[in-house]
């Protein structure tokens, strides 16, 4: 555009020494040529060979996305292969299904019964290492939202024995209407189980509880 300096500054200056060696070298080669042929008694010009190296030019390294790669960017879901059991010794495992609460289908909702008023569940990951545990996602069970729960708190615990002390609880407020919660988790969590205690309304009758996925 006018008024604005070329972006080829550096290229156009050099061409232009470029072209000033070339000349220079040709009138050279012609000075030589000439001097050779008026010098009596001077020997006839020897053919010069010359042998010209292209060097290759270096092949831009794109980066190439592999299967491994896109399914490591989906977060791993920690509830798939881990166990359930109360955190409490409070019997709540022989009248809940925990496992129905992480089972990616929140058509299986559990319904806190009275006289209970909260359910306390402990997860354990498969595996003997620790896991990070990033987020927490939560759906409400559909059709319930005068009687669904509304208190999610969750700890993230070392060891899979019910040693609480020392451990930070986290608290969130779960939505009844329909769609789909994210909570996230303080950086650098990470522990080989979880505790969830999830209450509701304390006059519900019936307490509903829709769907968890724990995302690492």
């Amino acid at each position: 555009m006018p008024g604005q300096p070329s972006s080829n500054h550096k290229s156009s200056k050099f061409t232009g020494v470029h072209l000033v060696a070339t000349s220079f070298a040709a009138i050279a080669g012609v000075a030589i040529a000439a001097y050779q042929t008026l010098i009596p008694g001077a020997a006839p010009q020897q053919p010069v060979q010359v042998t010209v190296v292209q060097s290759p030019v270096a092949e831009a390294e794109v980066p190439v996305s592999t299967k491994t790669d896109a399914l490591a960017a989906v977060p791993f879901n920690l509830g798939q292969s881990a166990q359930f059991s109360a955190a409490l010794k409070d019997g709540s495992e022989q009248r809940y299904n925990f496992t129905e609460l992480f089972d990616s289908k929140p058509e299986t909702s559990i319904s806190i019964a009275a006289p209970d008023q909260e359910l306390n569940v402990l997860v354990r990951f498969a595996g003997d290492a620790a896991q990070p545990v990033k987020s927490i996602e939560y759906t409400p069970p559909p059709g319930s939202e005068g009687s669904a729960a509304t208190v999610l708190d969750v700890m993230v615990l070392p060891e899979p024995l019910l040693e609480t002390s020392g451990n930070a609880i986290q608290s969130f407020t779960l939505q009844t209407t329909p769609g789909k919660q994210t909570f996230a988790i303080p950086a650098h969590a990470q522990g080989k189980a979880l505790w969830l205690r999830i209450g509701g309304p304390a006059d519900a009758a019936g307490i509903a509880v829709g769907d968890f996925k724990i995302l690492k």
